[in-house]
């Protein structure tokens, strides 16, 4: 991708350009801009390109179907675009296909206001810093995650959340089974990441529950991938509901 400009006020008048001519396409909503980001710019698309480690997160704003098509298929190597809506993406859909995007993903955003006192399976085992390395490959390894499609912290910001004690685990004997990551922002809990291969699979979310009584919080809100059928059905009994929300993947490998 060509390299328009890295200075982050000339990039934000782009963006404030493209804004101002309606874009039919848009799928950012103010993420953090770095000297890392790649732009590239016509008088119809602005492409930004945030990379990570073997791939990059891009985004979009156009009024052109044509003209971003063009400029989505230039992209090279691995390239994720995240759509996330509440209504068809019809137009989407079409603009993917043209430039050789596939689905890969499909995630539904759940609320929950009926926190309540859980069962307690256990204590609650808040990580510690010296397994940091034992909870990332936990999840990195166990094959159900994807790292376009899912929330996974980088070894520095699960080291960040250990220490703000948003991990708690679930243990058998010396070996760490589950864990589960959320964060707290006011009266809301985001919930993560979750695994856990024990045989008390539940006990983490009760234990998320009873942490959001212990702290007087209202609102859950977490996100379910739509083909897990059986997590969907477990936040469900548990009283939460879909909000309407989608997040849509897709991916291009132009290796």
């Amino acid at each position: 991708m060509e390299i328009v400009n890295r200075n982050k006020n000339k990039v934000e008048e782009y963006i404030s350009e493209m804004y101002s001519l309606k874009p039919l396409y848009s799928n950012y909503f103010n993420q953090a801009l770095t000297s890392n980001d790649y732009y590239c710019k016509t008088a119809h698309t602005l492409l930004i390109a945030k990379p990570f480690n073997g791939y990059s997160r891009i985004y979009v704003l156009s009024d052109d179907l044509e003209d971003a098509t063009q400029k989505l298929k230039t992209l090279k190597g691995i390239n994720v675009l995240n759509i996330p809506s509440k209504g068809n993406i019809a137009h989407w859909e079409q603009l993917m296909a043209l430039s050789d995007f596939k689905l890969i993903g499909l995630y539904e955003r759940f609320y929950n206001t009926k926190i309540c006192q859980r069962e307690e399976i256990g204590q609650i085992i808040y990580a510690e810093a010296s397994q940091q390395e034992e909870i990332y490959n936990l999840f990195y390894d166990s094959g159900f995650f994807s790292v376009y499609t899912d929330y996974l912290p980088s070894h520095e910001e699960l080291k960040q959340l250990i220490e703000q004690k948003n991990v708690i685990i679930n243990m058998t004997g010396e070996q760490i089974q589950g864990a589960f990551i959320f964060l707290i922002q006011g009266q809301k809990c985001y919930f993560q990441a979750w695994i856990d291969k024990s045989n008390n699979s539940l006990k983490l979310l009760f234990d998320v529950y009873n942490i959001m009584v212990g702290k007087k919080l209202g609102y859950a809100y977490l996100w379910v991938n739509s083909e897990n059928k059986k997590v969907k059905s477990i936040h469900q009994l548990l009283g939460a509901k879909s909000d309407g929300l989608k997040d849509y993947t897709f991916i291009k490998n132009s290796l």
